[in-house]
């Protein structure tokens, strides 16, 4: 699987191949009526919402961030390396 190298969300450094990789990921997990995001790699309002969805419905964060680093507990989450709460 491909590694994110670098910060994705609100105020990461939203690298193109790291957005990609975190909106394929999502994707996943993504639950209906919610439409896939494009995997364009374009840091989009509606990439960061899906990240906050994500970080309160699976994560439980009451104060989600919008904002993935290489290895925090939401990426690891997302590419299913850890069991959320």
């Amino acid at each position: 699987m491909q590694r994110m190298v670098a910060s994705v969300g609100h105020g990461g450094l939203n690298r193109t191949e790291d957005v990609q990789l975190v909106q394929a990921l999502l994707n996943r997990h993504l639950q209906a009526p919610h439409r896939p995001l494009a995997v364009d790699g374009v840091m989009s309002p509606r990439t960061i919402s899906a990240i906050v969805n994500f970080q309160r419905r699976v994560l439980h964060l009451a104060h989600p961030d919008g904002l993935l680093q290489p290895g925090d507990r939401t990426m690891l989450a997302l590419a299913g390396q850890i069991t959320p709460p």
